[in-house]
């Protein structure tokens, strides 16, 4: 589950939305028609007042206010841009106060709970390298080597015509499309296409401030979420002097927890269940279980589960999910505790998603313990021995003999690791300790070809629901030498709207893969330290059965999907029967849907006696477990 982060997509909008990248097409005077949209720009220029007056604007001061459409939420923003790079945002939406920014050497940001994160992975080197030169008006060269011009077309935008620039460049994959009133030449609307996200820009309530033309209205459509935020724009003030501290990030960082015991908290006891991890956290002398997830940008609380514990629910807003689009909350946490660490009060994330886990497994987990928890420490896990151990990361020092690979984090606060499946598809794979499994991204499998692959079908969820994938075997997945043979990756069926449809990596590595090693997370180097753990040759064992089966609300065992060709849909198995006995067994003697599963992995050869109720009839089904792969 992987509720997006609104602070992180506030902060993008803001960088990319609110930094007067004015138009680049238009007509000429008297309605001609014009095809090079260079002959185009300037004609622009001209009309919002000349581009020796914008590139005279060495700093600008910009403030107003935002609001997020259907969440409730609105508050005020402010905006300090130095050129070259450097710039300083706040958004304080009452619920969150969220900052970031640019000292010309990198991009900073501070999250709702005061956390300091400098972002250096790849895509951010590039998207600065972009700004810096669209700063200088490279893109108005036309022998630029960095960007390209075309004329596309011309569309209506609120039944306007208006001419459609699109600018490509050579340094990353983003494209910007502008689209410009035919007979004014003012820009109104863009379109940023970035590898998981796309923003829809509306530009409304032009006025001249010191001579140029400015929009003092923005309206922000994000997709896929479909989530609007609307900018208005009260103050815009050019040339000021600014403090050069104002664009760094604050010298000392966060630190909201504390051991109870010593430096660092060690050999925690934790529970590793179908592929994820879990531990006690306790909340008000309240104590429930909590999945650990570095794939979450932000801690998550169950929105019911904070109604039982009378804390308040503000919101709602969209997000995204694996598989598709939520709606989430904001929560005040207040101070809790687990094994061996105290944490002050938070702001988290509330969402409906205990349903899922007692579907699935039968266990009440009320929480994921994601960004806002791992990020504090140097987090050791040792998946053979379940066992977890959290260090203070200005007092760990890396003794072992692992290797370390550096690895910046992304927009969504995530690792990523260089692997190569077969020897044949490598790349960057997110780092996801709250997947379960290995999947292939949807785009990367369709532009390799793997989508048509023989496999195995299964029904996957997520916060935003179910979905369906196929899991083929491979020969190996490497990393950097460690390699384990004959793995099973999934490819989603359909792209879908959720982060399996990002472009930019190519899969996403969960626990299949890593449980078979001790794993660092070092979040202030950003870097992940992997060692062999003590299953690291280990076989574990796989379903035979192409059974999947869940909870229903009445507590009763589903079947929720039978592969096809698989002993279950050969025994007969359909969706919705219900199971009610096993070799003569009732199931509420079973020890949950879990010890279920475990039979279906038992050898293959062996036969179990389903008796299951089906239209108010009952059944008995014969099902001999064999190897799928």
């Amino acid at each position: 589950m992987k509720p997006i982060n609104l602070i992180q997509t506030i902060l993008r909008l803001i960088l990319t939305c609110t930094l007067g990248l004015f138009g680049l097409i238009g007509t000429v005077d008297g309605g001609e028609t014009m095809g090079n949209p260079y002959q185009i720009l300037e004609k622009h220029y001209e009309a919002i007042g000349g581009l020796d007056k914008l590139k005279a604007q060495e700093t600008t001061y910009r403030e107003g206010t935002i609001s997020i459409e259907g969440a409730g939420l609105q508050g005020t923003f402010k905006q300090w841009e130095e050129k070259p790079l450097r710039l300083r945002q706040e958004v304080d939406l009452t619920v969150v106060k969220i900052i970031g920014g640019d000292n010309g050497e990198f991009r900073w940001r501070i999250d709702a709970n005061g956390k300091l994160q400098i972002q250096k992975d790849e895509n951010t080197i590039k998207e600065r390298e972009v700004k810096k030169l669209m700063e200088v008006y490279e893109h108005l060269d036309p022998n630029s080597a960095h960007f390209t011009l075309t004329l596309e077309c011309i569309e209506k935008v609120n039944n306007v015509d208006c001419y459609v620039v699109k600018i490509a460049n050579q340094i990353n994959t983003d494209i910007q499309i502008d689209y410009y009133n035919t007979t004014n030449f003012y820009l109104v609307k863009t379109v940023l296409i970035k590898p998981n996200i796309e923003e829809h820009i509306l530009y409304s309530d032009f006025r001249a401030v010191d001579g140029v033309i400015q929009p003092f209205r923005e309206t922000v459509e994000i997709l896929p979420t479909g989530e609007k935020q609307v900018f208005e724009y009260a103050k815009y003030e050019f040339n000021a002097e600014f403090d050069i501290g104002l664009f760094e990030p604050p010298h000392e960082d966060v630190e909201d927890f504390q051991f109870v015991d010593g430096e660092s908290a060690e050999n925690i006891p934790c529970e590793f269940i179908e592929n994820h991890i879990y531990l006690p956290v306790n909340i008000n002398g309240r104590e429930g279980l909590w999945v650990l997830d570095c794939g979450a940008s932000v801690n998550v609380i169950d929105s019911t589960y904070a109604v039982e514990l009378g804390l308040e629910l503000e919101g709602p807003i969209k997000g995204q999910g694996a598989s598709g689009i939520v709606n989430f909350y904001y929560v005040t946490l207040p101070s809790y505790t687990m094994r061996g660490i105290r944490f002050k009060e938070q702001k988290v994330v509330a969402m409906h998603m205990r349903h899922i886990f007692q579907r699935f497994l039968g266990l009440e987990v009320v929480g994921i313990l994601g960004y806002d928890f791992l990020s504090r420490f140097i987090t050791e896990i040792d998946y053979a021995n379940e066992k977890l151990s959290f260090y203070h990361p200005e007092k760990f020092e890396y003794q072992g003999n692992g290797k370390v690979f550096d690895s910046p984090l992304d927009n969504d606060h995530m690792f990523s690791l260089p692997i190569t499946v077969d020897k044949t598809y490598s790349g960057k794979w997110r780092l996801d300790i709250g997947g379960s499994g290995l999947d292939f991204h949807y785009p990367y499998a369709r532009d390799h070809n793997l989508l048509g692959l023989e496999g195995i079908d299964a029904i996957a969820a997520g916060a935003a629901g179910e979905y369906k994938v196929r899991f083929s075997q491979f020969k190996t997945i490497e990393l950097d030498g460690f390699t384990i043979e004959n793995p099973l990756i999934g490819v989603p069926y359909q792209e879908g709207k959720g982060s399996f449809a990002e472009k930019s990596l190519v899969g996403n590595v969960g626990n299949s893969f890593l449980r078979h090693f001790v794993l660092y997370l070092d979040y202030k180097n950003q870097r992940v330290i992997v060692e062999k753990g003590d299953n690291y040759d280990y076989k574990f064992p796989r379903h035979k059965s192409g059974l999947q089966l869940w909870y229903t609300d009445n507590n009763d065992i589903e079947v929720l999907f039978a592969a096809p060709n698989t002993p279950a849909d050969e025994a007969g198995f359909k969706k919705g029967d219900i199971i009610k006995a096993i070799n003569g067994i009732d199931v509420d003697y079973f020890d949950g849907i879990i010890s279920i599963r475990k039979l279906l992995k038992e050898k293959a050869g062996i036969t179990y006696t389903f008796e299951v109720l089906r239209n108010k009839e009952f059944i008995e089904m014969q099902l001999t477990l064999r190897e799928l792969f």
